[in-house]
């Protein structure tokens, strides 16, 4: 018999000029994660209202699910340029974070 553990996954997170590597499991909620490994991520309301918690990502092709209208209301063209609502991704595949410009791609 396997474990029944949730698979889980290395996201990369760039942060105070920094590379570093954060292990969520699948279906876990990012701003979460990012708030309980002490990265820098400014938040407030955790529903997707404020806007406070976008960030600019990289999420392959399955690594997340498709931005939430609540999203897609929210942030509009920011999209295009890759940001997110961390309160409203929820992690289900290997993805890169860039809470600074230190690696901008």
């Amino acid at each position: 018999m396997g474990s029944n553990r949730p698979e889980q996954f290395a996201v990369t997170v760039w942060a105070n000029g920094k590379e570093h590597s954060i292990l969520l499991t699948q279906g876990e909620n990012l701003l979460m994660a990012l708030v309980r490994s002490q990265l820098p991520i400014d938040f407030f309301c955790t529903t997707g209202k404020c806007r406070t918690c976008m960030v600019r990502m990289n999420i392959p092709a399955g690594s997340a699910p498709p931005p939430s209208d609540t999203e897609q209301y929210r942030l509009g063209e920011d999209m295009q340029q890759g940001y997110r609502l961390a309160c409203q991704v929820y992690v289900t595949g290997p993805l890169t974070v860039f809470l600074d410009t230190s690696g901008s791609a």
